[in-house]
């Protein structure tokens, strides 16, 4: 490729970027300090930021606190949360989560549909872009005060071209939900995987802020991947990286959704751990005496109550558990062995369970003696992670990278 010569706009948008990044981070700051911290030279920060507070895109706080000092206060600069408004799709197999918030995950609406598999996917869409008009109207928010709309979806998605290609549980179809949608809110819509999403929240909002390498672990109802390299997430060719739950845990397994044999998410998901209770329990009810006391008492095993049934402590069903704990310590062990990262960071209802989480951690130590103590964390985006994966997305894209007119 021919030497074109610097480009001095990208140079004055990088820039920029990195001085928005920073306040997201590590939050209101000074001029003095951004340029330090940035590396640029007090004239240049003082031009941009002149620049990003003109837009709107941050504010002054105005003087800091600090010990009395001759000389100019340092006036304190931030962020605007409110510059823009986001509206973020999570879609998941069971429900749709639909919520319209700031630029700091400060929801101002929310709103749970249930996802229609058996509809023809415009059907299902439309409905989901009724619930964003009303909630958007609501608020009195036109479509000039949109950053842009976020969608999450499981399965392998066309994030350049907005499309769901294969989302397994809910979708087997190529879907166009991003012209499906900005056809319906006049907006741009960007199209993610939920675990990638949910990466770049550990990214923009968690512990992505410091530490630079990260194995994100989602169990619940399916199980699910991402990794983070660098502060970056790393895709892969065909952008299916460190899909771990489509890790084959043996050629004569389960048919699985995806079209192939064996995956562990066939052998592992919420779902495939209730089938083989309930098969084992039909098969030899004195096997598991207080689960079938407790199922004939009217309750039954699903993926809403599973710490219920799990914390029965049947023996027979805790030899199953046990077992699913064992594929999955042994193929988060394989997935580490090839990342190296800093720490796993878990989410989903299978680690919230009681004792499950230690369970897992406890087993995985017979794989790697060595493994310390705080390298599995929780996510602390846990209870907000509905929308903050999608606002992740938008931030990266849409505010960050990108700059505002």
């Amino acid at each position: 490729m021919r030497y074109q010569g610097i480009n001095l706009e990208n140079i004055k948008f990088n820039n920029r970027s990195s001085i928005l990044r920073l306040l997201n981070n590590n939050g209101a700051m000074s001029r003095k300090d951004i340029a330090g911290a940035v590396g640029l030279t007090a004239a240049s920060v003082t031009l941009i930021c002149t620049e990003l507070l003109e837009e709107g895109v941050i504010v002054e706080l105005g003087e800091a606190a600090e010990e009395k000092r001759a000389g100019r206060k340092k006036i304190l600069l931030d962020l605007n949360h409110d510059f823009k408004k986001a509206v973020c799709i999570d879609i998941e197999s069971e429900e749709t989560y639909i919520a319209v918030t700031d630029l700091k995950g400060k929801v101002y609406a929310g709103d749970t549909v249930p996802t229609d598999r058996a509809a023809r996917p415009e059907t299902f869409l439309k409905r989901v872009t009724d619930a964003c008009k009303e909630m958007l109207k609501k608020q009195g928010t036109g479509v000039d005060k949109i950053l842009g709309i976020a969608v999450t979806v499981p399965g392998k998605v066309d994030h350049i071209n907005g499309r769901s290609l294969n989302s397994f549980n809910i979708w087997t179809e190529e879907v166009p939900v991003k012209d499906i949608i900005e056809k319906q809110l006049g907006s741009r819509v960007l199209v993610e995987n939920n675990l990638k999403a949910y990466a770049q929240g550990e990214i923009e909002f968690g512990r992505g802020r410091s530490e630079d390498d990260l194995f994100i672990l989602k169990w619940g109802p399916g199980v699910g991947s991402a990794i983070i390299v660098d502060h970056r997430i790393y895709k892969g060719a065909n952008g299916m990286a460190a899909e771990i739950g489509h890790m084959t845990s043996g050629k004569d397994g389960r048919l699985c959704n995806c079209g192939r044999y064996g995956c562990l998410e066939t052998e592992v998901s919420t779902h495939a751990i209730i089938a083989d209770i309930e098969e084992c329990a039909s098969r030899s009810p004195e096997s598991m005496p207080i689960l079938g006391k407790w199922l004939s008492e009217g309750n039954s095993m699903t993926y809403r109550n599973v710490s219920e049934w799990i914390g029965l402590h049947d023996p027979g069903a805790d030899k199953i558990i046990d077992a699913k704990l064992d594929l999955m310590a042994h193929s988060v062990r394989n997935a580490v062995s090839l990342t190296d990262p800093g720490k796993v960071v878990v989410i989903g209802y299978m680690f919230d369970v009681p004792e499950m989480f230690d369970r897992f951690k406890g087993i995985y130590k017979e794989y790697d003696p060595q493994t310390g103590d705080d390298f599995f964390v929780k996510s602390d985006l846990s209870d907000n992670s509905q929308h903050t994966e999608g606002l992740a997305v938008l931030l990266e894209e849409l505010f960050f990278a990108i700059p505002q007119k």
